[in-house]
């Protein structure tokens, strides 16, 4: 595909222009509410598993490998109690960030099929295996986070003030990226983040790809996995957006805004605009490993506020893992950190008693 055609492509995908402040308020109002929707829509035991006071030291803690995480499983809801979770989603997520995750939940059911066929024990490929939970008390103005993790999904959004504060870390996986073979053979997730990434690729001169390209081996998965903090990234390597003709450029600037909008656009469009106010010039691209379809690669969007990285190494090149880590915002950052300590640190006063 070339890079004129996938960004003409990609504009039409884009974020809607003049999203404000004041949006971002009332997107944040609308998640709170609906955060308290879902959890009165729980039994007892099922609000228990859900939710969690803002500084609870396993907030901070993250995966997406299969297996039992904290809150409330999603196969443990009934159908009123999934249109509510449907809701919260809806409030917080992008449609299209919406779709990818129930199209990365779907691939569950293949691997099961496909585990299974081999005589292998599948059981812990399940759709109905993904945790979420609340933390804090969710309010238009308040400080509150929730969490919904599993295999190949670890979302965080954390709010204060009446904003998002952070939403990230936020990882996003795809096994196989490409079905092989059976009814939906050739059906790829996470389509774009590789597409534009190999459209930009192939526009450089090379000049330019002597830049881009670090190392001919691609790392064996992302670098800022959950054992990693968002500083351990290192400097910015590769191509500079400065460095770039437009229409890299262009290309460059919608793979960035392709990772934001996962988000709600209210809360997307927040993230953009620091990122822009932080300096586009500042972004660089780089690329490691193979370039052609089949052979392992990997490659990083990294600014002065954060790093987007996407890896497909493992199995044959057709297992990928995204993750978008904000350096200042992980886990709501300073803003829910300074909330809590003000809220629970604080002397008590007369007047308190």
């Amino acid at each position: 595909m070339k890079l004129v055609f996938l960004c003409a492509w990609l504009a039409g995908c884009s974020l809607p222009a003049g999203r404000s402040v004041s949006d971002e308020r009332i997107a944040a109002a609308h998640a709170a509410e609906s955060a308290r929707a879902f959890i009165a829509a729980l039994s007892e035991p099922q609000r228990i598993a859900a939710t969690a006071p803002l500084g609870d030291p396993t907030r901070t803690k993250w995966g997406f490998v299969p297996s039992e995480y904290p809150g409330v499983m999603l196969g443990d809801l009934d159908l009123s109690q999934r249109e509510s979770l449907r809701a919260l989603l809806r409030a917080t997520m992008s449609e299209r960030g919406l779709a990818t995750i129930d199209a990365i939940v779907a691939l569950e059911a293949e691997l099961h099929a496909r585990e299974s066929l081999r005589g292998l024990d599948a059981r812990h490929r399940d759709p109905r295996r993904y945790w979420l939970q609340v933390f804090g008390e969710p309010s238009a103005t308040g400080a509150w986070a929730l969490r919904l993790q599993g295999h190949h999904i670890s979302l965080h959004l954390a709010f204060s003030g009446g904003a998002m504060v952070g939403g990230s870390p936020r990882f996003l996986g795809a096994n196989p990226h490409r079905i092989p073979d059976g009814p939906r053979a050739g059906a790829r997730v996470l389509i774009a983040e590789e597409d534009l990434a190999r459209a930009l690729l192939a526009s450089l001169t090379d000049a330019q790809r002597g830049i881009v390209i670090v190392d001919s081996t691609a790392p064996p998965d992302v670098v800022l996995g959950p054992a990693r903090a968002a500083a351990e990234a290192g400097l910015a390597r590769g191509l500079t957006f400065g460095a770039m003709t437009t229409a890299q450029r262009d290309a460059l600037w919608l793979l960035v805004e392709h990772f934001a909008g996962a988000l709600a656009p209210e809360f997307a469009a927040a993230d953009l605009r620091r990122i822009r106010d932080a300096g586009l010039d500042g972004i660089a691209f780089c690329w490691m490993g193979g370039e052609r379809v089949g052979e392992g690669h990997y490659w990083r969007a990294q600014g002065p506020t954060f790093v987007v990285e996407y890896d497909c190494t493992q199995d044959g090149a057709n297992h990928v893992h995204t993750v978008w880590r904000d350096f200042a915002r992980d886990f709501g950052g300073d803003a829910l950190r300074a909330h809590y300590e003000a809220a629970h640190l604080r002397p008590v006063l007369r007047s308190d008693l």
